[in-house]
Order: C-alpha cells, then sequence, then structure tokens
C-alpha cells in the first residue's frame, strides 16, 4: 500500500515540488522491480519560478495518472515519485517488466491523443541507485507517514 509524502525543495535556485512513496523506503520486494522509468512531462502553461499554473496543474496530473494507469496494469510498476520544476512534471517508477511498460507507453503514445508532449526512459538499476535521490527525499522531510 502506497504511502505519500510531500516534500518542498528546490533543484538549483528554482523551487520543486516532489511527491514520494515513502511505503518504498523500506519496501522488501524491491528485486522484483529491477528497471527504473522515467517518464517526462514538457508544461505548456507556467507561472513563477517555471511552475506549472494550477489550470496546467489539471491537465498534467490528469496526463500523469493516464500514465501511471497504463504502465501499473497487473502491478507491472510501481510509483516511485512525480517530480514537478523546471517547466516539467517528471513522473518515477519501478517496473518488473520492461517490455510490458514499453508496449503500454507505445500505445499510448500511438493514440496521439496526449494533451502535452511527454517522453520517456528505462534503465536497468537492480539496486535502486537511480531512485536513491528521491529516497533520501524522505529522510529530511519532517513528518513521513
Amino acid at each position: 500500500m502506497p504511502y505519500y509524502t510531500l516534500v518542498q525543495t528546490s533543484i538549483g535556485e528554482n523551487p520543486a515540488v516532489v511527491v514520494v512513496n515513502s511505503a518504498l523506503r523500506r519496501y522488501s520486494g524491491r528485486a522484483g522491480y529491477p528497471w527504473h522509468l522515467r517518464v517526462t512531462i514538457e508544461c505548456a502553461s507556467l507561472g513563477d519560478n517555471q511552475m506549472p499554473t494550477n489550470g496546467e496543474q489539471q491537465v498534467i496530473d490528469v496526463l500523469g495518472d493516464e500514465i501511471l494507469a497504463s504502465v501499473s496494469v497487473d502491478q507491472n510498476a510501481i510509483f516511485l515519485a512525480r517530480v514537478t520544476a523546471l517547466g516539467e512534471r517528471v513522473i518515477l517508477c519501478r517496473v518488473a517488466d520492461p517490455e510490458l511498460a514499453n508496449s503500454a507507453l507505445q500505445r499510448l503514445i500511438s493514440l496521439g491523443e496526449n494533451s502535452r508532449e511527454w517522453s520517456f526512459w528505462m534503465e536497468k538499476d537492480e539496486d535502486w541507485e537511480l531512485a536513491r535521490p528521491e529516497l533520501e527525499l524522505l529522510e529530511r522531510a519532517r513528518d513521513v507517514n
């Protein structure tokens, strides 16, 4: 069961809002999800500090949820974190079967009905090193679920 922790931080001089699945901090099933998936959604409407406007936030939330649902079928992926900063939304997941996730994402791309430009890459990461920055944010957060 996921538990979400909101962390307000920065990337350089710019603000960043990160939502991390804090249940993964001590998750015993890590070996079953050896692939790291990064999806980047480009924001179209930005306010101060390259952060999405309220309306843009709603658009990228819907698109992000659609992307997450497509890769999470049959528990093939688990949500790690969502980072909003520098004019983009980055969604990070851990994936069991990269071919299933790739097929799901390619299917979404081929539909051509996406509200924003987005891209993805996956890399094998058995030691969860690529997840370390987001998981380490939890150690600095005051209220971890």
